[in-house]
């Protein structure tokens, strides 16, 4: 069985300002973990953290990148420009990318492989809301996004990392339980294996996301198949994302 490192990132979505930055990197600079920690500022941030976590073992993401390598395309982000400012991954098909942006899964294959040329790890996210799960078709749905997003795509499993997370869960204060959410992740890491392999399946980092706190992140943790956590509202507390993390080196 491939060991994989767990990771933990925070996602602050359009939140925050220099004072969330400045506590965080006041909490962050100089602690060691064992666990992989990333944060994902607002764009405008990134170089700001970048800068003041340099010589920190903290990763610096984006929440998302342009599907264009370059051009005239007014307001958007390269993957290229992240590697370049010193970014180290970025995510891909956030549930709210996909409601109030259009994300499609077809988009989605092309950030994924857009990041890949430059070596910047995607988090590719994936997810069911609240009807799909009513509905009775979670799994379809999560198969459909893993197939025609990386089913054409060419690279290993430590390349990149899939973000499990149940739309009905973000920021409703809903988790999925530590049961359900292991199922859902086995289920997840069995269809990789029959899309890419099982090499790729044992490799690839498989994180929790949905309503994640300090009070529920050990439970999530101790399952063999959930490998991290993408954090959104509670990241916005260092001192809470930051019991988050040491929960994580914990476990």
């Amino acid at each position: 069985m491939a060991e994989r490192n767990p990771l933990v990132i925070a996602n602050w979505k359009l939140n925050g300002g220099i004072d969330l930055l400045c506590t965080s990197v006041a909490a962050f600079i100089g602690k060691h973990f064992e666990t992989d920690i990333a944060i994902c500022p607002p764009y405008i941030y990134m170089r700001d953290m970048l800068n003041f976590l340099q010589h920190s073992e903290i990763i610096v993401g984006s929440q998302n990148i342009s599907k264009y390598a370059s051009g005239a395309y007014t307001g958007e982000t390269s993957a290229k420009m992240v590697k370049q400012a010193g970014g180290g991954l970025c995510l891909i098909g956030h549930s709210e990318r996909r409601q109030m942006f259009g994300e499609s899964n077809a988009s989605c294959q092309i950030k994924v492989n857009q990041a890949l040329e430059v070596n910047l790890m995607p988090i590719l996210c994936i997810g069911e809301n609240l009807q799909q799960r009513d509905a009775g078709v979670t799994k379809d749905v999560l198969f459909k996004q893993l197939e025609e997003t990386l089913g054409e795509i060419e690279c290993s499993g430590e390349q990149l990392c899939v973000a499990y997370e149940p739309v009905w869960a973000i920021g409703t204060g809903k988790a999925a339980s530590p049961d359900d959410a292991q199922n859902i992740h086995a289920y997840i890491r069995c269809q990789l294996a029959s899309i890419k392999g099982e090499d790729f399946a044992e490799k690839v980092r498989i994180l929790y996301g949905g309503s994640v706190n300090k009070d529920n992140a050990a439970d999530l943790l101790k399952n063999k198949d959930i490998d991290g956590l993408l954090v959104g509202g509670a990241s916005l507390d260092a001192e809470h994302f930051m019991q988050i993390c040491k929960v994580a080196d914990a476990n």
